[in-house]
């Protein structure tokens, strides 16, 4: 459960990563695509003046969550199941951006529909040649809380920083995320149902390189590969409350210690990373596949080693 938690926060990376290319969890590299593509599009325009665009995207992974923190991505079960991700981005020259995405997926309860739609609102730092900045805000909106397939985290925030002048570039990234989820418990005539209220704090060391490389096979293409190693830290609170047709059992347990009110995990060192995201362009249109692989660090009785995988076709005008 515990990293679960832990995961649940480093989830958010994928879908303000989407902010300027579109959603999903953005992410966890030391670049984000929005960044990425503007590279791509420097190189490929003749123009050097920024520009403003809408983007359209759907993407396909193999995780409930389109958020920023790929991390957080990595320490969530699989569920065995494609998530399909439609979203519909503005980036402003400026570098404020705003973005609305959707996950849909095949639930055995609802069958294939939306589970969850996300708005984020971000800025990005432009023009600066010795620093890169960018915060994002995700909102998500669930159906059910008590869903499986569902966020538990509804609100994050993300904020990145890297220093672009060296060849393998240092970067932190702060996060910070609440939410709620709940389980419903059963057992002949009694019956629990338990609303978990979340607060969760993430701080990540990375150390990044893009490889570039334009006019591949035309004038219209170019490609970026971004490579980033973490070491992604956190700490959490969870708060429990329970409503029960069995009070009394409820105080006797309270009263013995077996129904904590609240759990805790303290900051530590949670697990290490690498990310590899690939961005090929052709004219106008952006095909992104990024591999996640996570190694979780502290004691656990689940799978240390996880895997997150993605990708994106998104289309700029």
């Amino acid at each position: 459960m515990q990293k679960f938690l832990l995961l649940i926060y480093f989830l958010l990376a994928l879908s303000a990563k989407n902010y300027a290319q579109t959603d999903s969890l953005k992410g966890i590299s030391a670049k984000d695509s929005a960044e990425l593509m503007n590279e791509l599009i420097d190189l490929l325009s003749s123009s050097e003046k920024p520009a403003s665009y809408f983007t359209a995207s759907i993407g396909i992974g193999n995780r409930l969550f389109n958020v920023r923190n790929n991390a957080l991505n990595a320490k969530q079960s699989s569920i065995n199941k494609f998530i399909y991700s439609p979203a519909l981005g503005y980036y402003h020259k400026s570098g404020a951006s705003f973005s609305a995405s959707a996950n849909l997926l095949n639930d055995s309860v609802n069958g294939f529909g939306v589970n969850q739609y996300a708005v984020s609102p971000a800025y990005q730092l432009e023009g600066n040649k010795n620093f890169y900045f960018a915060f994002v805000y995700t909102h998500y909106f669930v159906n059910d809380i008590f869903s499986t397939y569902t966020s538990p985290l509804q609100n994050d925030f993300y904020t990145s920083l890297n220093y672009k002048k060296t060849w393998v570039q240092p970067g932190i990234a702060l996060g910070y995320s609440t939410g709620k989820y709940g389980e419903v418990k059963r057992k002949r005539a009694l019956y629990d149902s338990v609303t978990n209220n979340i607060k969760a704090f993430t701080f990540i060391i990375s150390a990044s390189h893009q490889f570039i490389w334009d006019n591949i096979f035309n004038k219209k293409d170019g490609m970026i590969l971004n490579t980033a190693l973490m070491l992604n830290t956190a700490s959490s609170k969870v708060d429990i409350h329970h409503n029960t047709n069995a009070a009394n059992l409820l105080n006797f347990l309270n009263k013995k210690g077996k129904l904590p009110k609240f759990k805790t995990s303290p900051y530590q060192v949670e697990s290490a990373g690498l990310s590899l995201d690939l961005q090929y362009v052709y004219g106008k249109f952006v095909f992104e596949p990024q591999v996640y692989f996570d190694y979780y660090l502290q004691q656990t009785e689940e799978n240390r080693f996880t895997s997150v995988i993605t990708f994106n076709l998104s289309y700029s005008f």
